[in-house]
């Protein structure tokens, strides 16, 4: 199960977090899959192309510069694309590797603008840096990449070794604090862990992903998480303070007697129902993070959060009104969009409404990873989800989809959803689903 804790500025209270991961099923109040459709102010668009069939694990980021929408995703490799009109069309952006292709897990974020002040080869002008990382197959398999374009997608440069651990990686998270004055000082965080031990590891580069310092063990910092957390850990994301720069970082758990004597790490046969979260100040001069720790709850299926102003959350889920989804009884799964504006109140209120306008997915969602495989389970949209802000306020999303298709092909859709209010009041919300192209 992949749980994000996306965009949440520093001053977001913990008690709205708790909530957050708190609330009720969906299905308690579920409309028809119509009504659902009819109240969204939404629109929807197949992102992957039609030849990829096994699309999954997309991730969206926004340049609030201009709009600019990038979605990257995974279908036997990396795959990258950029929309330049608010999410209505794609152009795919290939990365290209001397080394081939990778093994997934990955994520994409925006920096700050591009270091040149006239067009070369590789930097066009008045952009902004885009990222990307993924788990790497070569030149040292389960180490992490990061690519990065200073063009729009045109060309990517490549740090083939951005994080490295000798236990290996998986599900390698990417956080950007991007500078105001050139990319090349952006503050980079890839978050992790690792196949034996199951640490949670932070690495950083002050230096716009062109190096990154030494993975710093975020667990050996805080004795209680280390004791909750020993050898099973899920990395559910990080982020960074847009205004601070501050670092979150959040990974699920099981507990001390379930880790010890059901299984480290790689079996995931524990119920994984701790929620941590940690805190870094921003990386210092040797790139070098310090944290703490804290402990949070929550059980929604592919919970991913994005937040712009302070108390101004919005989030995405999958939900259906099976109270025991299987593939036998085909159950209907949709996207879920909800949002908070409140978020700092004693008693947050939480809106929600449907994102994807139809069945994304029928049949159960097993949430043991690559672990699926040796109990059953229907791991077809694999284990994460995303959400972003964007310039206008609206919440841009993608979600793997596959129809109401049993076991079919699978593909990556953007939404755009304008319902609900601003999560950044003052924006113009007539910049909402817009790019540099229009609409």
């Amino acid at each position: 199960m992949a749980i994000s804790f996306r965009r949440v500025p520093m001053r977001l209270a913990a008690a709205v977090i708790a909530t957050v991961y708190l609330l009720p099923p969906p299905s308690t109040r579920l409309l028809s899959l119509q009504a659902l459709a009819a109240e969204t102010t939404s629109f929807t668009r197949q992102v992957s192309p039609s030849s990829e069939t096994n699309a999954t694990e997309p991730s969206v980021a926004v340049d609030r510069s201009d709009g600019t929408e990038w979605v990257a995703w995974q279908a036997s490799g990396t795959h990258v694309a950029r929309s330049d009109d608010g999410g209505h069309t794609f152009v795919q952006t290939p990365i290209s590797n001397l080394f081939g292709s990778d093994v997934g897990d990955v994520d994409i974020r925006v920096g700050g603008p591009t270091p040149c002040s006239i067009v070369t080869s590789s930097c066009s002008p008045g952009t902004h840096r885009v990222y990307v990382s993924s788990l790497e197959k070569l030149p040292l398999v389960l180490q992490t990449h990061v690519a990065y374009s200073d063009d729009r997608g045109a060309s990517w440069t490549i740090n083939n070794l951005a994080a490295v651990n000798p236990s290996f990686i998986d599900r390698p998270w990417l956080a950007v604090f991007a500078s105001k004055a050139s990319a090349n000082l952006d503050q980079v965080y890839i978050s992790y862990h690792d196949f034996s031990a199951s640490q949670i590891n932070v690495t950083a580069s002050n230096d716009g992903g062109q190096t990154f310092g030494p993975s710093v063990d975020v667990l050996a910092q805080n004795g209680m998480a280390e004791t909750q957390s020993f050898c099973n850990t899920v990395p559910s994301g990080i982020e960074v303070d847009p205004e601070t720069g501050e670092v979150y970082v959040k990974w699920i758990t099981a507990d001390p007697v379930a880790n010890t004597t059901q299984g480290c790490n790689i079996t995931q046969i524990e119920s994984f129902h701790q929620v941590w979260i940690a805190h870094s100040p921003p990386a210092n001069a040797s790139t070098l993070t310090v944290w703490d720790a804290h402990l949070v709850f929550g059980t929604h299926f592919f919970p991913w959060i994005a937040a712009g102003t302070t108390g101004r959350v919005d989030f995405i889920w999958l939900s259906t009104p099976d109270l025991s989804p299987s593939d036998a009884a085909l159950s209907p799964w949709t996207a879920i969009f909800g949002q908070t504006t409140n978020g700092t109140s004693a008693t947050p209120s939480f809106s929600q409404t449907s994102a994807s306008n139809k069945v994304m997915h029928v049949g159960g969602i097993c949430t043991d990873g690559i672990f699926c495989s040796v109990s059953g389970g229907n791991r077809d949209l694999a284990d994460s989800i995303s959400i972003t802000i964007d310039r206008g306020g609206s919440a841009g999303l993608v979600w793997t989809d596959q129809g109401s298709v049993l076991n079919g092909p699978t593909h990556i859709t953007y939404g755009c959803i304008t319902a609900g209010q601003s999560a950044l009041p003052g924006a113009k919300r007539g910049l909402s689903c817009k790019g540099p192209a229009g609409p």
